[in-house]
């Protein structure tokens, strides 16, 4: 057993989930990545082992010691075996790998991840990873499959294998060393009293409308109720809906993030927040989500872990403001928040809860967006499919997990949702809606707000 470590903040935030939720599952990253050739899977098992020695997070582990987590790295670790699954249609296999990721992945047990190697029904052969997230983010999963392709293809022409990855250890060390800086964490804690405190209390703009609201109210008879307070997640059960953006529209709104200059979970937040604001008697304050990751540099982008930060992305746009202008506005939020990345989300959830009183069970935001770049360099020209699976649990009532999908060539959202709160309707209008904004507004970006209000179909 190595050196005992506290969970850094990017795992507090999973952690809590783990607190405040039956159902384990939460917690986890379910996702499988294929290709349209046959992977030599004896090949492939080497490659893991070696993968498992660069990729020091998949030797992660965790220890519960007088009620604190704790985590250490094994020095070395070897998988012996890993299943070969056969599967003879889409519905099979769709159906298996969702029951996987609904079944909790234990991060207090031996691993951390289950891993099977499959022959799709499609011809194609891949690989599926279900790993805590306390281990791995999303953009650690990318990296974990990018590094693992390198490594095979490098055994399978026999050359050299690729430079070594970072460090996890080195990133969890210098993370407890920011949380040393009290000063600037006072610093950054006086900003988000400025920044929760400007527009005064949020209101609660889902994406279902102000039906589960105004229910509230009636129920709290609180008629000035802004925040829910029925909003557990306990007990709640998450569909899975994934949508696509054609190639061309898809390589549309690219190219202008490109030339723009800007990224793309801008547009889609603008996007969301939009028909949010149309839903809800058009009120120009809608809360949400952003989860992001706080890779920054070439280092951080070759190194696994868990480094997520949840944004608490808060936009007040009046409908005379332009698409630009209205874009600009969410870059400026954005971009402020990211002066703040390393204030721990906990510690900022915590402000706005004292702030305005609410339970923690409670929040304003009833969506959160991610963006992810998915685009591993070691595939090469070749056909992949990439895709994530259904908890059957969540604490949002909406995630929208959007990436660039290199199958298609267009952009793939995949939509979790709480189908007692947000409906299947409800999440098609919204994505349908979500897309025209986007499309309208990169088409002329001096189209008002109120013009895209306007264009709402509910």
């Amino acid at each position: 057993m190595g050196e005992m470590y506290n969970l850094i903040p990017s795992q507090e935030n999973i952690y809590l989930l783990v607190k405040f939720s039956f159902h384990k599952q939460i917690v986890q990253v379910p996702s499988s990545v294929s290709f349209d050739y046959d992977l030599d899977f004896n090949l492939m098992l080497k490659a893991l082992n070696i993968e498992i020695e660069r990729n020091d997070c998949m030797r992660l582990r965790f220890k519960e010691i007088d009620g604190v987590i704790k985590e250490y790295f094994l020095p070395e670790y070897k998988v012996k075996k890993v299943p070969i699954l056969t599967f003879s249609t889409k519905e099979q296999q769709n159906g298996f790998f969702d029951k996987d990721a609904q079944k909790p992945v234990y991060f207090l047990k031996d691993e951390c991840y289950r891993i099977f190697f499959f022959r799709s029904y499609n011809g194609y052969s891949g690989i599926y990873f279900n790993v805590s997230h306390l281990v791995m983010d999303a953009m650690g999963i990318f990296i974990f499959y990018s590094d693992l392709m390198s490594v095979y293809k490098a055994l399978k022409t026999g050359s050299e294998l690729p430079p070594p990855m970072f460090k996890y250890e080195d990133y969890i060390k210098n993370e407890h060393e920011k949380m040393k800086n009290t000063a600037r964490l006072e610093k950054s804690a006086e900003f988000y009293k400025e920044y929760f405190a400007k527009g005064g209390e949020p209101t609660y703009a889902g994406i279902h409308g102000p039906e589960f609201l105004e229910r509230e109210r009636r129920r709290t008879r609180n008629p000035a109720l802004k925040v829910p307070t029925a909003y557990s997640p306990i007990y709640d059960k998450s569909a899975f809906l994934i949508l696509d953006i054609d190639a061309e529209r898809g390589q549309k709104i690219l190219n202008f993030c490109k030339e723009k200059g800007i990224a793309p979970e801008l547009l889609f937040i603008l996007a969301m927040r939009t028909y949010c604001s149309a839903v809800n008697y058009r009120t120009p304050d809608v809360f949400c989500n952003l989860m992001c990751s706080k890779r920054i540099t070439y280092k951080d982008m070759r190194m696994g872990g868990c480094v997520a930060q949840t944004l608490q992305i808060r936009t007040i746009i009046p409908e005379t403001k332009t698409f630009a202008e209205a874009l600009d506005d969410c870059m400026s939020v954005r971009n402020t928040l990211f002066k703040n990345l390393n204030y721990p989300f906990t510690y900022a959830r915590g402000i706005l809860l004292k702030m305005y009183n609410h339970k923690v069970i409670q929040g304003p935001s009833a969506f959160m967006v991610s963006w992810l770049p998915f685009a591993p360099e070691s595939v090469g020209n070749v056909d992949m499919e990439f895709r994530t699976y259904n908890l059957g649990r969540y604490f949002n009532p909406l995630y929208a997990i959007t990436f660039p999908n290199p199958h298609t060539g267009g952009i793939t959202i995949n939509y979790m949702y709480r189908y007692k709160l947000v409906s299947e309707k409800n999440v098609r209008s919204f994505h349908e809606n979500a897309v025209n904004i986007i499309m309208k507004g990169i088409e002329n970006p001096d189209i008002t707000v109120r013009e895209l209000l306007n264009g709402v179909v509910r």
